[in-house]
């Protein structure tokens, strides 16, 4: 018999809410035949829920137990359920029902966040009444009291979580922090009397909250000026503000959607700018921690296109920066199929004052929903050290409307080819690294492979970024150091192909030998110090006069035994002066 948590609360005296969680889970298929994608660094799009949310789903990504957790506010998936969170242990192949929110009522809008202590929260607003529920536990507490229109929350590296709710009908814009998981919230603070609609972001390090909001507020709230705060955790449930609020945007345009995403001394502010019936995304960007923005910039400008419903979260991947999902559309009067699509676009921070955003590629070909429910795509990083992330979004695949996520293959694949001077065929594991083009040359990335009889290697890393140059660094147990050419290598949507077979140049400084009909790596460096001398003769001699067979670094021709053959290529190569070269 299962065993069913219920959890009880109150609306006004009218309704009530209670929270169930079924030991026995529930299994939600996906498609009988994944579906392809648009972009290969994308992979196939799963099928969460086949039906159409009534809200604003969210979700997070748990390191604990690698696992994605999705809120839906749909009273269509269970009978009597208001919200249902689905988790997926496999990267979103599967999904089950975790737990469910009842009675059955309309949800207009949750969100989830993931503390530092690896607690995973859905907040929602039911009403005018906004709850936050730990999913981990199931308990469920009110924030403050009732009235409320909207809000937003985050948590701080110290576990403590805010949050900013908008008042109903007076504008007010107040905030809350709680130190204990939601249990209790502190004293209020008033950030406005005429404001609307806080948009908040907490920094990559956890100790720095950006603010935005429109206010005053006109008429037409969409046209107000967007305002710009910064605050600092000064304790545990505590912020205070660090500098002056600003106008960030003062235009007079409709502006339905902006956030801030935040990363080191980066901040990349957006919005969306309705101008002559065409929407585009527009960022601003600060790199001194929002003392001062760059001018707006948009975001995938197509003429004729309109961009709009985005998420953006920042990335740790190289020295940061931040990913975005958005929706665009091409109207059928500019030569567009009439349907909407979803995109991805990264930027990143190139050096301590510029940035640059990569060409956006549509992840999926089939058609994004748009709706007045609001389901605008919801971006999950994964911050597990990979650099994955999910997207779900609402689509119309393969006929079937639903909740659909799909993962960002986030690692690079550096395709390869190389030989060896004396070890044939070339099977045998290398270490690759990644370095700046730029002295003092830094490595950005290593990673080990093991080449096949053809010296073929796919090596994956999770550091590089499209469109950046990089030099190519191959280590073997026996052979020289080798570089890639002058100048470096770049990947693009994640994938390189370099070939140091093919000529001498492909090495910088030319340094290969032809050997076996290829160009190869110098062998004869046991030692690994980048230089073929009486140091590496001596260790295969040793080796040799003991008779020493297995799989060694002084058996230069890779047949496991150390021999006069192994001193012989040695020998010679420290004659000829064969040494590492690079920058």
């Amino acid at each position: 018999m299962n065993k069913v948590i219920t959890f009880s609360l109150f609306f006004f005296l009218l309704s009530s809410l209670s929270f169930s969680s079924e030991l026995q889970k529930f299994k939600v298929k996906s498609l009988n035949q994944p579906v392809s994608t648009g972009s290969d660094r994308w992979n196939t799009d799963y099928l969460i829920s086949s039906s159409e949310p009534l809200g604003k789903h969210s979700g997070v990504y748990r390191i604990s137990d690698s696992t994605i957790y999705v809120s839906v506010p749909d009273t269509n998936i269970v009978t009597g359920a208001a919200i249902v969170i689905f988790t997926s242990t496999d990267n979103g192949e599967n999904w089950i029902i975790l737990s469910t929110l009842t009675p059955a009522s309309v949800i207009p809008k949750t969100k989830m966040i993931r503390s530092s202590l690896d607690s995973v929260y859905c907040f929602f607003l039911s009403g005018v009444t906004i709850y936050c529920w730990n999913v981990i536990n199931n308990r469920v507490t009110q924030v403050r009291g009732v009235g409320f229109r909207d809000f937003d929350v985050g948590a701080s590296s110290t576990g403590s979580m805010y949050i900013f709710m908008d008042s109903l009908g007076t504008n007010n814009l107040v905030r809350y922090g709680s130190s204990d998981g939601g249990v209790i919230w502190g004293q209020r603070g008033l950030i406005t009397t005429a404001g609307a609609h806080p948009r908040i972001y907490f920094s990559g390090s956890g100790d720095t909250l950006v603010l935005n909001y429109y206010g005053p507020v006109l008429a037409d709230t969409m046209t107000s000026v967007i305002r710009n705060a910064r605050y600092r955790e000064t304790a545990p449930g505590t912020l205070a503000t660090a500098g002056s609020f600003t106008n960030i945007v003062a235009s007079n345009e409709k502006k339905e959607q902006f956030s801030s995403v935040a990363y080191g001394r980066f901040v990349y502010f957006f919005y969306t700018s309705e101008s002559a019936g065409n929407t585009d995304i527009k960022c601003k960007v600060s790199t001194n921690y929002t003392v001062s923005f760059f001018d707006s910039l948009s975001i995938a400008p197509v003429s004729g296109r309109n961009e709009f419903w985005f998420d953006a979260k920042h990335h740790a991947n190289g020295i940061g920066g931040v990913d975005m999902l958005f929706i665009s559309y091409i109207p059928p009067e500019s030569s567009g199929d009439g349907l909407k699509r979803i995109w991805y676009i990264s930027g990143n921070n190139v050096a301590p004052n510029s940035y640059s955003f990569l060409n956006p590629v549509m992840i999926s070909s089939s058609e994004a929903l748009t709706s007045s429910n609001g389901y605008i795509p919801a971006l999950i990083p994964y911050y597990n050290g990979s650099g994955d992330l999910g997207a779900a979004w609402v689509a119309n695949i393969a006929k079937s409307i639903g909740l659909y996520f799909d993962r960002l293959k986030n690692y690079s694949v550096l395709n390869l080819t190389v030989s060896f001077e004396a070890c044939v065929p070339p099977a045998d594991s290398i270490t690759v690294l990644l370095r700046s083009i730029s002295s003092p040359y830094g490595i950005v990335d290593s990673s080990r492979a093991v080449t096949n009889s053809s010296g073929n290697a796919s090596v994956n890393f999770t550091n590089p970024l499209d469109g950046i140059n990089y030099y190519l660094v191959v280590k073997h147990r026996n052979s020289i150091e080798t570089w890639s050419k002058d100048g470096g290598e770049a990947f693009s949507s994640g994938s390189l192909t370099y070939d140091f077979t093919t000529a001498a140049s492909q090495a910088y400084g030319d340094n290969m030998i032809l050997a076996n009909g290829e160009y190869s790596f110098f062998t004869g460096d046991p030692t690994q110090d980048g230089i073929v001398d009486g140091n590496d003769g001596a260790m295969i001699d040793n080796d040799a006069s003991n008779f020493n067979t297995g799989y060694l670094v002084t058996d230069l021709n890779c047949d496991s035994i150390v021999d006069g053959t192994d001193a012989a290529y040695a020998d010679n190569n420290a004659a000829n002066f064969v040494s590492k070269i690079s920058p």
